[in-house]
């Protein structure tokens, strides 16, 4: 496996989803699966599932499969196969009342869009390729005038930038899809066009009453990625993080939603937020588009890998890549690359200051450890986690040495494999620290990432098994 602190979801699909391909993908720097279920089936899905689960027990290295739900998508109806033409300074007239195209009345596939925009608003067509300004409402009818003009495909986006939604962001396909993730074990779901806090929790309620409805075995929560893609979003960016278990900075839709010249400091600004709050972020979209089709990514491309390693983001994302792409392991090995060319220069280091007369004892704990590693020349941290808090935490400070996890819950191993620098592994439940550090001592060494003589910093809480407990550091010499 490739020796990296950033992390690299890949996209899977039919280009991707086989068990050779995954292999190469985990061989190649892989470390969270992602299923887009805007796309395939629940049979494709399942398949994918399985595949990943059986590469990683195959290599006895966790990778995490991330359920991406569609959310509230607002398209166009059905259009004539060869599109419709919009003309600069056209008037025009959309209808959500219509299904399909019919007498130049170009159809919506969201039968409340009339309710919610207003004269004067822009609706921003194709990914933003093609802009109308609406003059009036009448109805059902959205009466426009074309500002860019260009070709509109049936079912295409359309984005509302200047409007504040009210849709929820868990649609009824959604619902359906978060009982397929439940009941197929995924670690994590990323929740789409999440505009507030109160989004998030409500997929967190609807996932907890299914499982006690249903008398799902539970160990671990599923955790819950907000994507970060509409405006309404970015105003309220702090609450959401605090409720989430990480964010997605997910560039397409919100370089629609926003003005595009801002996406690269609103990166930056979720990106402190959630590093501040001990939440693992992903930077996704278009990240190495070229690659689609190339097997060489463009100077651009390699340089936003790099910004985004630079910004300290937890993990980067591909796409159409891996999901769709000619080329989705040398893709993946080029994105590995760059991330390991940033890491060993001088601009990767960051220093997270603490907080004087904070009462978070677990973060304070967390930060001494990178101090006191650094002081002694420590080869690694080795933590014990029960809910992956620990693990995050000592995340944040960003130590410039491995972070290993030992965890007794197999959902919380994949779920660690997102945060930046951490190397999860699962060990059966222990009755003491001698014991927790004994036994993750050994697998360590069996695994060739310890060895005798090395040094490692040891951050446990007693009793052991109690979540949130941190009150033990000790420097150890391995025997």
């Amino acid at each position: 496996m490739k020796t990296k602190r950033t992390k690299i979801v890949c996209t899977l699909g039919p280009a991707s989803d086989t068990v050779d391909i995954i292999e190469q993908l985990v061989q190649s720097g892989m470390n969270i699966a992602r299923l887009n279920f805007s796309h395939g089936t629940y049979e494709s899905h399942t398949k994918l599932i399985k595949n990943v689960r059986d590469v990683s027990k195959k290599f006895g290295y966790p990778i995490a499969v991330l359920q991406d739900v569609q959310g509230p998508k607002i398209r166009l109806g059905r259009l004539p196969e060869e599109g419709v033409t919009l003309a600069r300074d056209e008037a025009i007239v959309f209808d959500t009342a219509l299904d399909i195209y019919h007498e130049d009345v170009i159809p919506v596939g969201y039968d409340k869009l009339h309710e919610i925009i207003k004269a004067q608003e822009r609706l921003l067509l194709s990914d933003g390729k093609v802009e109308v300004t609406v003059t009036s409402i009448v109805g059902s009818k959205i009466h426009v005038v074309v500002v860019v003009g260009g070709v509109i495909f049936s079912h295409a986006g359309i984005n509302i930038p200047d409007a504040t939604t009210h849709i929820p962001a868990l649609t009824k396909k959604d619902k359906e899809d978060v009982i397929f993730g439940i009941e197929h074990g995924v670690d994590m779901i990323a929740l789409s066009f999440v505009t507030k806090p109160e989004d998030v929790l409500d997929l967190r309620y609807f996932i907890d009453n299914y499982v006690q409805e249903h008398h799902i075995e539970y160990n671990s929560p599923i955790g819950i990625i907000a994507k970060i893609e509409r405006r309404e979003a970015v105003e309220h960016i702090e609450d959401i993080i605090e409720v989430s278990d990480g964010v997605m900075v997910a560039r397409g839709d919100l370089g629609i939603e926003i003005p595009v010249q801002k996406v690269p400091l609103v990166q930056k600004k979720i990106i402190d937020i959630a590093l501040e709050k001990a939440r693992p972020v992903i930077v996704a979209t278009q990240m190495l588009d070229s690659m689609y089709s190339n097997p060489r990514p463009t100077r651009a491309e390699v340089s936003d890998v790099a910004n985004a390693v630079i910004d300290h983001t937890d993990a980067v994302m591909l796409s159409n890549e891996t999901a769709m792409g000619e080329y989705p392991v040398k893709t993946v090995q080029m994105m590995s690359a760059i991330i390991q060319e940033v890491e060993k220069s001088e601009y990767d280091s960051l220093h997270v200051e603490m907080k004087k007369n904070s009462d978070n004892i677990d973060d304070i704990m967390s930060g001494l450890s990178r101090v006191l590693a650094e002081d002694v020349g420590a080869k690694a941290i080795l933590a014990a986690s029960i809910s992956g808090d620990t693990g995050r935490m000592i995340s944040k400070h960003r130590p410039e040495l491995p972070v290993f996890v030992a965890t007794s819950n197999l959902r919380v191993e994949a779920q660690l494999a997102l945060s930046w620098g951490v190397h999860p592994f699962v060990l059966p439940e222990c009755h003491s620290i001698e014991e927790l550090i004994e036994r993750s001592v050994v697998h360590l060494k069996e695994k060739n990432l310890l060895k005798k003589g090395d040094r490692i910093i040891v951050l446990a809480g007693e009793p052991v098994g109690q979540a949130g407990h941190v009150n033990l550091l000790e420097v150890k010499d391995i025997d």
